[in-house]
């Protein structure tokens, strides 16, 4: 038998499922005047409450990540009412149609609510919930970060955000969060370790001003 490449061999692994793939996720809509009048025309489509569009500074940093994602999701941060929970649970999940992929984002307060997807399950099995859908999403989206309460898993608490990250940096998944915590209050509630993981799988977008709900 031929002795196998570093490449071979690491290929036979994977599919053999000794150990995970890795692999580098780069995107792109098109330059970045091609991306700003994607971005608006989704934007304007999707919110029909909307009586004028009003381009703010920071959608500019997502459209310059929709001209090349460079590995990496967005984390959405910062005041409210400017749009954060739009793109998330509209203008991406239209922008990933485009490339023929599918994202299902998940508000944070339906972490522990069980799914209609998949109810079947044993005695002792507790139902699944949205949570092991995100654990096991390709990108995992979840808006307004922060509202949930803890996993409460047979007397067992702890964070099911830790959870989504810990499975995202083991298969190199990006990340789609929206929160409006600030980066100290993610480090506080969820700890360095998970911080730093986000930080790592995702472009950070600051949203700062006055709500346009007013």
């Amino acid at each position: 038998m031929a002795t196998l490449t570093i490449q071979q061999l690491i290929s036979k692994m994977i599919k053999e499922k000794a150990i995970d793939e890795r692999i580098q996720w780069r995107w792109s809509w098109g330059n970045h005047e091609e991306c700003r009048r994607l971005f608006a025309h989704i934007f304007q489509s999707v919110d029909g409450t909307m009586s004028r569009y009003q381009h703010l500074p920071e959608y500019e940093k997502i459209i310059d990540w929709m001209t090349d994602t460079s590995d990496k999701g967005l984390l959405l941060i910062g005041d409210c009412g400017r749009g954060k929970s739009i793109i998330l649970n509209y203008v991406l999940p239209v922008l990933f149609r485009m490339k023929n992929k599918g994202m299902r984002p998940v508000h944070a307060q339906d972490f522990y609510k069980a799914h209609p997807y998949q109810q079947n399950y044993g005695y002792y099995q507790r139902p699944e919930v949205f949570l092991d859908l995100l654990e096991r999403s390709a990108f995992p989206a979840i808006d307004e970060l922060g509202v949930e309460g803890q996993l409460n898993d047979y007397g067992e608490k702890c964070e099911g955000f830790n959870l989504i990250l810990n499975a995202a940096e083991r298969y190199h998944r990006p990340v789609f969060v929206s929160t409006n915590l600030t980066e100290e209050q993610i480090l506080n509630r969820y700890g360095e370790r998970t911080l730093d993981r986000l930080m790592h799988l995702c472009r950070t977008i600051h949203f700062k001003g006055d709500s346009l709900r007013r």
